[in-house]
C-alpha cells in the first residue's frame, strides 16, 4: 500500500507517516520502483500510535511499549505496568485540575470587599482543601 493510501485509511498526513519511520516508531519501509510499500504490520503501528496519542502517552512511551510488544507480545507485564503508570499520572492530574476548577469556580462567585480578601479567602481554601484530604 502507498503512503497515499495509507494516509487516508489512518487519517494521518503522509508527513506524520514519514516522522513516525524517522523517530523510529515504525521499521522504515520497503521501496518498489522509489515509493514506500506499507504492509499490514505498519498499519497495525499506525493504528495503535494514534489510540496511544488519544491514552495520552508520548513519543518516547509509546516507542517503549512498541519495543516491549515486539520482544514479547504475548507477556502483558511491561504493558499493564506502563498503562498503570500512565492511569495514575492521569488521574493526579485529573485530581489537580479538579482543584483549579474549584478556585476558579469560587473565584467567580466571590463577594469580596478587596482583592486582599479574595485572595485571602482562596488560599484559606486551599489550605482548608489539603487538610481534608492530607
Amino acid at each position: 500500500m502507498k503512503i497515499g493510501e495509507v494516509s487516508k485509511r489512518t487519517g494521518l498526513p503522509a508527513s506524520t507517516i514519514r516522522y513516525y519511520e524517522k523517530v523510529g516508531l515504525m521499521k522504515f519501509q520497503p521501496r518498489i520502483s522509489g515509493r514506500r510499500d506499507f504492509d499490514d504490520q505498519a498499519m497495525f503501528v499506525l493504528k495503535f500510535v494514534r489510540l496511544a496519542q488519544s491514552a495520552g502517552f508520548s513519543i518516547e512511551e509509546i516507542k517503549s511499549l512498541i519495543e516491549a510488544y515486539q520482544q514479547s507480545s504475548k507477556s502483558t507485564g511491561v504493558w499493564l505496568d506502563m498503562v498503570q503508570r500512565k492511569r495514575s499520572q492521569i488521574r493526579s492530574k485529573m485530581a489537580e485540575l479538579s482543584q483549579m476548577e474549584a478556585i476558579l469556580t469560587e473565584l467567580l462567585s466571590c463577594k469580596c470587599a478587596s482583592l486582599d480578601q479574595c485572595i485571602e479567602t482562596g488560599f484559606a481554601r486551599i489550605e482548608a482543601d489539603k487538610d481534608a484530604s492530607g
